[in-house]
């Protein structure tokens, strides 16, 4: 599978939203913004690798440790429902990711959660995964940081 177009408008649109939010969470902390807009850019990397869209985290997460990077375990669990610790940076990621449409373009997580509907299915496992997720990050108590921007 490779990176189309709208994967990389996404991607994007990914890592400007999530500078947002790092800035929102520590408006003191330049360093950790640019962190998190790498983040953002390397979160779906793992498509150009994957001939599973579903395995996409794992592929990057393990490539990004072979390097060093300090955040693969953010771009392993991204999406994921089941992981029980929610780093800040996970968190950035996981709202932004849920907050931008498949073109880069910004959504609610209510339109994230229609548009998975439409492109999956409601009875899929994305969409479903959609509705846990947005769930959990709106009663995160981090989340309070970013009204007005979500």
């Amino acid at each position: 599978m490779m990176i189309t177009p709208a994967r990389w408008q996404h991607i994007l649109g990914v890592a400007r939203r999530a500078k947002v939010l790092a800035e929102k969470l520590r408006p003191q902390d330049e360093q950790f913004a640019q962190d998190m807009f790498l983040l953002g850019m390397l979160h779906d990397f793992g498509y150009e690798f994957s001939e599973e869209p579903g395995r996409h985290p794992e592929i990057g997460a393990e490539i990004l440790k072979r390097q060093g990077y300090r955040y693969w375990q953010e771009v392993a669990n991204h999406g994921s429902v089941t992981v029980t610790e929610v780093s800040d940076e996970l968190f950035i990621l996981s709202c932004a990711d849920m907050t931008t449409g498949p073109n880069g373009e910004s959504f609610t997580m209510q339109e994230r959660i229609d548009n998975m509907s439409e492109r999956y299915g409601e009875n899929s496992h994305a969409h479903k995964k959609a509705i846990i997720g947005a769930k959990r990050l709106q009663s995160d108590p981090r989340f309070r940081y970013f009204k007005g921007v979500l």
